[in-house]
């Protein structure tokens, strides 16, 4: 384990986002699972140490990353974020030699994800799509890190590019740390994964139990959503236009199991070998 979070809120502005979150980064990878505004991006740039938590602890290594080292923190700990971070003046050489200097180093890393190297002199927008992508990687990879963040890696690829991507990233020998609503990426990259709805973690667990049979009704709604090729159109369920309740349940504004019980806030509790923050989570179990 590199990183944990232990009670975690974090915030804008002195306004909480993320609420008291408590994970770690695995072994075998730990996807982040949820719609947008759920607050994995505020949890991922924490865990880069860009956000300050207001509350709670992050820990690099066994030491509060306020503390840590933080140039051992950056060559251990890389982003990956979406093609379109990387710097449109930069050639594909220098970006991917930004965080390492090291440009003799350019041809292998560029080997190693796929790409030509004849491509080193190329910028951004003279590569396809997939093509960035490799590029953003390859610069991840360049100080030979030991846990890569994934910010949607693959969103705005095509079926195909997507499919050589997920090759990519499943050979590597770094850990990952998945954000990202696209289940079928997380469940083919990540051991473990945690649901997060309204900045709160509202069911952790192995992610193909997960996924194959949810306890909380929120991960039950995402994995329903999901269009199945030959099956029948997606269900909604409940009120899905119903903003998180600010007392009580945030979900249960939005759930169809929703009783007089679901007012107060359900704590997280072990249940069929996972955590779930729901007081109704042997009834979506046996749905």
């Amino acid at each position: 384990m590199i990183l944990r979070a232990d009670g975690v809120t974090l915030g804008y502005g002195g306004r909480p986002v993320v609420h008291d979150v408590t994970l770690d980064i695995t072994e075998g990878g730990v996807g982040l699972i949820g719609e947008s505004g759920s607050g994995k991006t505020t949890l991922a740039r924490a865990f880069l140490g860009l956000l300050r938590p207001m509350s709670g602890t992050i820990t690099f290594n066994g030491k509060d990353l306020r503390t840590a080292g933080m140039k051992a923190f950056r060559k251990a700990v890389q982003p990956v974020f979406q093609a379109e971070s990387l710097d449109p003046r930069m050639s594909v050489a220098r970006s991917i030699a930004e965080g390492s200097r090291d440009r003799a180093a350019v041809p292998a890393l560029m080997e190693q994800v796929g790409l030509d190297p004849a491509l080193a002199a190329r910028r951004p927008h003279q590569l396809s799509g997939g093509q960035r992508q490799r590029v953003v990687i390859a610069r991840a990879l360049a100080v030979r890190p030991e846990l890569l963040i994934l910010d949607e890696p693959t969103s705005a690829l095509d079926v195909t590019v997507q499919a050589r991507i997920l090759e990519l990233l499943e050979g590597l020998d770094a850990e990952r740390l998945l954000i990202t609503h696209n289940l079928a990426v997380v469940e083919r990259l990540c051991r473990t994964s945690h649901v997060l709805f309204a900045g709160r973690v509202v069911e952790s667990g192995p992610t193909g139990e997960l996924l194959r049979r949810p306890a909380h009704p929120y991960t039950l709604a995402l994995r329903d959503a999901v269009p199945r090729l030959g099956g029948q159109p997606p269900v909604a369920r409940g009120r899905t236009e119903a903003a998180p309740a600010s007392e009580g349940c945030p979900f249960r504004l939005r759930c169809p199991l929703a009783v007089p019980e679901c007012e107060s806030a359900p704590e997280p509790r072990e249940v069929a070998g996972r955590k779930v923050a729901c007081h109704r989570a042997e009834l979506v179990l046996s749905a």
